[in-house]
């Protein structure tokens, strides 16, 4: 069984936390089965017994890549025959407003909630409250609190990415000199496991190479921001920066540029308009993709499935691909190319 996964079992059984579900549908599904299966194993077929309302809630309305999962999700909708409700916060990330989103799904009569939390624990209560009412809970892209009976995440393992990030930058440099590494928002377990990933693998089979993270908010001005400190703090020692998510390997660019330093690596996260730009450019030398499309869409589907009352398993993986102008085109994740996808 997949380790992230074993970690979030293992603290649901410590916590012992449980959701009285006092308006739980019957019949209905609300926690996946404790396993996991590859997404093209996972399929994207569903029958729905009757016309379900899903509510899909990202962090944002404004970044392109949570753009291509509401797309993603309304063409599940529209091929299963579902009814999809985008919700986001109006600003980037803001845990508030997409707290209080949540709250208002509560009385809102739908069936289920996709959610892609912007703090992975701070949604708690509302999730709990969804819960109660007998909506079911799916986890999109990024992990929710895990001791809830939440229905399945679909995603890739955060760990696993940042240890490729590392294998892909490790052998450019080569393993030596120093790298910088850019920080989401803290307490997102997307950006919390993936730089784990990648500072563990660097420690492990890179002993000449120093890497240091920074936190960026995912955003292009405090990429820009903190590389620029680091080409003072670090000079010509600085041979890499690498992104974990957002647009700020992009600011990374544009602070080497400006320096005359492109000669340093960097490695981006996504495959959306700026990703895509910079790595045809040359600009990066390669971006991650996570599997966007699958992601969103298959999340749909398991809610689906789940309120057919069939079993989901609690942990569906989308692939994680290291994308260079070689195959940039095949991995086009922008939401044009979303839009294109059936």
């Amino acid at each position: 069984m997949n380790k992230i996964l074993s970690v979030m079992m293992m603290m649901a059984v410590a916590t012992g936390v449980a959701v009285a579900q006092t308006n739980a549908k019957p019949g209905v599904v609300y926690r996946g089965t404790d396993s996991e299966i590859a997404a093209k194993d996972f399929g994207y077929d569903a029958k729905p017994k009757r016309k379900y309302t899903i509510a899909v809630v990202v962090k944002s309305a404004a970044a392109p890549v949570w753009e291509s999962h509401i797309i993603a999700a309304k063409r599940a909708g529209q091929n299963l025959g579902v009814d999809i409700i985008a919700y986001a916060p109006t600003k980037a990330d803001n845990i508030e407003e997409q707290k209080r989103i949540l709250e208002d799904l509560v009385t809102a009569k739908v069936d289920a909630v996709v959610l892609a939390p912007a703090n992975t624990e701070a949604v708690k209560g509302p999730v709990k409250d969804l819960l109660a009412a007998g909506i079911v809970v799916v986890y999109d892209n990024t992990m929710g609190p895990s001791d809830l009976d939440y229905l399945t995440f679909v995603g890739i393992d955060s760990v696993e990415a940042g240890q490729e990030i590392a294998k892909a930058i490790g052998p450019m440099i080569p393993g030596k000199g120093k790298l910088l590494v850019l920080e989401g928002v803290p307490g997102q377990s997307t950006s919390d496991l993936r730089i784990k990933g990648i500072m563990e693998y660097v420690a492990k089979n890179y002993p000449n190479l120093y890497a240091e993270s920074a936190v960026t908010m995912w955003q292009f001005d405090r990429g820009r921001k903190v590389t620029e400190d680091y080409i003072t703090k670090w000079g010509k020692d600085l041979k890499a920066v690498v992104s974990v998510g957002g647009n700020q390997s992009e600011g990374a660019v544009e602070a080497l540029k400006a320096a005359g330093m492109s000669s340093v690596i960097v490695g981006g996260f996504d495959v959306q308009d700026p990703q895509y730009v910079a790595v045809k450019n040359g600009g990066e030398a390669f971006v991650v993709s996570q599997g966007v499309y699958d992601q969103a869409y298959l999340a749909v589907v398991a809610a689906v499935r789940a309120l057919n009352g069939e079993k989901v398993p609690r942990l569906i993986k989308t692939p994680i691909a290291i994308v260079t102008k070689a195959n940039l085109d095949k991995m086009d994740e922008r939401p044009e190319a979303m839009l294109k996808r059936r």
